[in-house]
């Protein structure tokens, strides 16, 4: 992790040395490219826990209030509804940036919507409506705060019945458990990607279920937090700035759902976030970026003008929706060696998003 560190401040500093961070975005401007980013939480403090979140989905405040100073600076930051309400041949001096937050966690609102209007810039806030105003989490929030407070001399038992799971998953608990107490948000994140990758929805839900009988958690914690947005807090965060999308209802990942399934998602998280807001809901981003021509031809036939995902499907026939690719945003990407704040990783990081043509 260090080393890498090393390596892409170095990087961002050779490439802003030389002047090539400075044409990349004069190349940009001259043909109307456009970036997209995504973030998910953000924390006040960065500690061992992460507030139960895999540490690629969180951002510190501090480092988010640089980022968006640092990106404000370089790019013109503009809502989503920019791209497809674009005035014809319009310029600007500088490449166009948009910012995307996912899930409607309750730091939006609480941390990072200040930090927003401070710069006073624009962004777009995705929610997963069947979560919103309760005190529901998701599964890997749960499965992260049942490790790291459960009884740890009873790991090894877990070990037996996760034989039962994909080989992927039973290997990672595996390598967990040699590795000795209480673990961090860091060494949890490689089994929370191995149970993403090859687990579904009722396998997931069996391992949460294991790890409560086993582990001896009752989970009083996470039954007295609020993780979610309230729609009071997304009312007011639409009345004064950022635009609100649909991250679907349930945040299943809809390239593993029935074609019928998805399409209730679309239509139902859209509804209600137009009836508990007052404003149309224009912007759709997938569960975990995955989706297909066949989803995305969906997200245009049920009244969203983007769709916001992980690549570009080839196949663009019959699909109504304007298309975009994000870059994920979290703390390491503008992190030097010891932790501290570089604009020099940032620039490297940066140079990875997918450039969007917006007119």
């Amino acid at each position: 992790m260090g080393m890498k560190s090393k390596i892409k401040t170095f990087m961002g500093k050779s490439l802003i040395g030389v002047g090539a961070w400075e044409w990349y975005l004069r190349r940009m401007a001259q043909r109307k490219q456009a970036i997209v980013l995504t973030y998910h939480r953000v924390i006040e403090k960065w500690d061992r826990t992460l507030d139960y979140s895999q540490p690629g989905m969180v951002v510190t405040a501090d480092t988010l209030d640089r980022q968006l100073a640092f990106l404000k600076k370089h790019f013109n930051i503009v809502p989503l509804s920019y791209f497809i309400d674009r005035t014809p041949n319009s310029r600007h001096p500088k490449p166009l940036c948009a910012i995307t937050f996912d899930d409607g966690w309750r730091d939006n609102y609480e941390i990072a919507f200040p930090i927003l209007q401070k710069h006073s810039v624009p962004a777009t806030i995705f929610l997963t409506t069947d979560f919103i105003g309760t005190d529901r989490t998701f599964w890997h929030t749960e499965l992260m705060y049942l490790l790291m407070h459960g009884d740890v001399s009873r790991y090894r038992l877990l070990q037996y019945v996760l034989q039962a799971y994909p080989s992927a998953v039973s290997h990672r608990w595996r390598r967990l458990v040699r590795s000795g107490g209480t673990p961090t948000a860091y060494d949890l994140d490689p089994l929370i990607e191995a149970v993403k990758a090859t687990c579904g929805e009722d396998e997931i839900d069996n391992l949460i279920r294991d790890l409560r009988h086993i582990l001896g958690t009752s989970g009083s914690l996470l039954s007295e937090r609020r993780f979610f947005l309230e729609w009071d807090q997304v009312r007011e965060m639409a009345n004064g700035g950022p635009e609100i999308g649909s991250h679907g209802c349930s945040h299943r990942i809809l390239t593993r759902v029935n074609l019928g399934d998805a399409k209730e998602e679309l239509a139902r998280s859209k509804v209600e976030i137009e009836a508990r807001i007052g404003q149309a809901v224009l912007h759709f981003a997938f569960p975990d970026g995955a989706a297909n021509a066949e989803l995305v031809a969906l997200v245009g036939l049920a009244g969203y003008r983007t769709a916001s995902l992980c690549r570009k499907s080839r196949d663009r026939r019959g699909v109504a929706a304007l298309v975009l690719q994000r870059l994920g945003m979290h703390e390491g990407v503008s992190q030097r060696r010891d932790g501290s704040f570089s604009e020099a990783a940032l620039v490297f990081w940066l140079l990875r998003a997918p450039r969007e043509i917006w007119t």
